[in-house]
């Protein structure tokens, strides 16, 4: 089996759960979504970090089948501080590096991408998370490129249609968690 066919079994399986995971619990997903983001615009970002990582731990209780409700998105609180400062950061890391003609504050984003579920699923600190979420996208930048371009293209269809943003923001913040999860078992080597 080639590379290239690697990378699109492990990305069409990984749409297809993240697909599947999103309608067995439609309503939970765009509800949660709504709060995340709310949560975070009426906050100006403070509370964006909390809320991404209960959400991330809301998905992975789905995933295991445990139950789960719209207010376990508040469960990220009791990583609160790792969050933050992990949201601080890379805001600063993107600003600065936006100062620089904008494409290095991109890529810095963009290489950020996983730090929440880092600090979610792995339990990192803020600098751990972030070293986590460096080290996957390095270690497989190929995979992750296709995973953060589908993110940005759904999302940016997501923000083109009036109330697009309800559906693919939950989506995307699946899909995410099903990639750092594909990407961690590649790093260890499953």
């Amino acid at each position: 089996m080639s590379g290239t066919e690697k990378t699109e079994d492990v990305v069409q399986g990984t749409l297809s759960e993240a697909w599947d995971l999103f309608t067995s619990d439609f309503v939970l997903w765009i509800v949660a979504g709504l709060v995340v983001a709310a949560g975070s615009v009426v906050s100006l970002g403070i509370l964006a970090g909390p809320l991404t990582v209960g959400f991330v731990e809301l998905v992975e209780a789905r995933r295991r089948g445990e139950p789960g409700s719209v207010t376990d998105v508040f469960g990220g609180f009791s990583k609160f501080g790792a969050s933050l400062i992990a949201f601080l950061l890379i805001a600063v890391g993107v600003l600065i590096g936006s100062f620089l003609l904008v494409l290095p504050g991109l890529l810095f984003g963009l290489v950020m991408a996983f730090t929440f579920h880092a600090i979610a699923i792995d339990d990192e600190d803020a600098i751990g998370g972030m070293k986590r979420s460096f080290g996957l996208v390095r270690d497989a930048p190929v995979l992750s490129a296709v995973f953060l371009v589908i993110v940005l293209v759904i999302s940016g269809v997501g923000g083109a249609v009036v109330f697009g943003t309800l559906l693919t923001t939950p989506f995307t913040l699946l899909l995410m968690n099903l990639a750092y999860d594909r990407l961690s078992r590649l790093a260890a080597g499953d």
